[in-house]
């Protein structure tokens, strides 16, 4: 019997849907129009995708190049990966109705590889947020429950991967951006070392180094072959993370041997855990002394409260910039009408800095990798909660607040457990190796040393066997409700 005598795209990872167009299961054009006609059905309730890009996705059709994904199709958030022809929103009312005029380097490595570029997905205006509620195209939707947030900032990403629109999903993480949405909606997502994977051509860094692209799947494999096809440095690189000595697929691939895990379930930032985000953290203890590894309890020596404190400054100086920026080049002005107020806020408090203030945040992020790259002395890998709440009802951080101290506060206080692997340029993962009395995923952190993604995935790839999530689909989702 044919291993594909049951093929189902709503089951099938993006290498499983490969294999199926390969061994002729099913056309390229036949895989596009399977994920059209999902996103057709469920974006009217989850708000996930907010433009398509048919006719260039035709023109891919038409053309692909051979490759491990070749006519897999795919969704790109509406920020940096910019694709020349698409519609380029960043998220802004200032900015509805940009054309992207060039592809970012992202992009011309999914095209060079045969993916087919749907469309583009949900995000918060200028990515600054780690909730997908921006007053250009409205809420996403979190296809486990209506009225939770999706997180963010890569939210229309996490919920088009969770319902099966697409298999695979650009996604970038600057905060939490990867980890947060694939932990509210049951999702593998890898945020890769600073310098893994190309930034430009127009940006050397995002957010001053903070930021890392890469995808939200479901499966660790496709995570793990994507930054395999993505990684790399590209001209003028400002950083270069170390060569892997295997590919990342067949790093997932491979058993690990006995690691040290270094256990820290609470941050010194007056953060409160939900219970049963520390019910979840508790089994995911006695999962690993049951797969054979060490558990170290690890205590951070840095600075937590300044180094909020100074990722609050770099935010809000790259969103002052950001701001200005859009408003310059659409010929609008820095108000209410066209950015959010939270945005304008961050803005006053961005341009008030002093460039003396800037370089001791900088400093700060750079104080605080020494000291966290430390912490992989005594262990081989990271255990925290991803975020320390189940998913919060919609509104927050509400992006719609003019007070900048209640939206930061806030979003500092969903993203603290991120805040340390975005600082050093550690890859971190969120694994979603648990869910709540009440069906809502509850995604594990696991952070590796500097250029350390293949520990990652192999630990990922040992969890994923043992503690299966593929077959838990959410209530929104292609195909019709599902078990949870």
């Amino acid at each position: 019997m044919s291993k594909f005598s049951n093929f189902s795209y709503v089951s099938s990872d993006a290498i499983g849907l490969a294999q199926a167009i390969s061994a002729g299961v099913l056309s390229s054009a036949e895989a596009v129009s399977e994920a059209r006609n999902a996103i057709a059905a469920l974006n009217p309730e989850l708000n996930a995708v907010i433009a398509l890009t048919d006719e260039l996705a035709d023109r891919q059709l038409n053309a692909l190049p051979s490759g491990p994904l070749s006519g897999v199709p795919v969704l790109l958030k509406d920020d940096c990966p910019s694709y020349a022809g698409a519609p380029m929103s960043f998220g802004s009312r200032a900015a509805r109705g940009n054309v992207a005029e060039r592809n970012h380097e992202i992009v011309n490595r999914y095209l060079a590889n045969g993916l087919v570029i749907l469309g583009k997905t949900n995000l918060p205006e200028f990515s600054c947020n780690v909730a997908t509620e921006p007053s250009l195209s409205g809420r996403t939707r979190n296809p486990w429950h209506p009225e939770r947030s999706v997180g963010g900032s890569s939210g229309g990403a996490a919920a088009a991967v969770a319902a099966r629109m697409v298999p695979i999903a650009y996604a970038n993480d600057g905060a939490g951006s990867i980890r947060i949405p694939a932990s509210f909606t049951g999702l593998f997502g890898l945020r890769p070392s600073r310098g893994r994977t190309p930034t430009g051509p127009v940006s050397a860094e995002n957010w001053g180094g903070l930021v890392s692209h890469h995808v939200l799947t479901r499966s660790v494999r496709d995570s793990a072959l994507m930054l395999d096809l993505t990684s790399g440095l590209e001209p003028g690189a400002m950083y270069a993370a170390p060569t892997p000595k295997t590919s990342f697929l067949e790093a997932a691939a491979a058993a690990p041997g006995p690691m040290r895990i270094g256990v820290l379930d609470t941050y010194p930032l007056g953060v409160t855990i939900d219970p049963e985000v520390a019910r979840a953290f508790s089994e995911t203890e006695m999962l690993m002394k049951k797969l054979g590894h060490e558990l170290i309890p690890i205590r951070p020596d840095f600075d937590a409260e300044a180094l909020a404190g100074a990722l609050a400054d770099i935010v809000a100086v790259y969103t002052a910039m950001e701001v200005a920026d859009v408003a310059e080049q659409f010929g609008v002005p820095a108000t209410e009408d066209y950015f959010e107020p939270a945005n304008l806020a961050l803005k006053a408090y961005g341009e008030s800095l002093s460039a003396t203030m800037i370089l001791r945040a900088r400093n700060r992020l750079s104080a605080t990798a020494r000291s966290f790259g430390r912490l992989f002395e005594n262990c081989d890998v990271l255990m925290t909660p991803t975020v320390p709440e189940l998913p919060p009802l919609t509104g927050r951080p509400d992006a719609r607040s003019s007070s900048r101290e209640a939206f930061i506060a806030d979003f500092l206080s969903l993203s603290a457990f991120c805040h340390p692997a975005n600082a050093a340029g550690n890859p971190a993962m969120s694994v979603p190796l648990h869910t709540s009395n009440d069906g809502l995923p509850i995604g594990i952190q696991f952070v590796g040393p500097y250029g350390g993604e293949a520990v990652l995935f192999s630990l990922a790839g040992q969890l994923e066997a043992a503690s299966p999530w593929q077959e838990r689909l959410p209530p929104v989702c292609h195909g019709g409700a599902q078990s949870v």
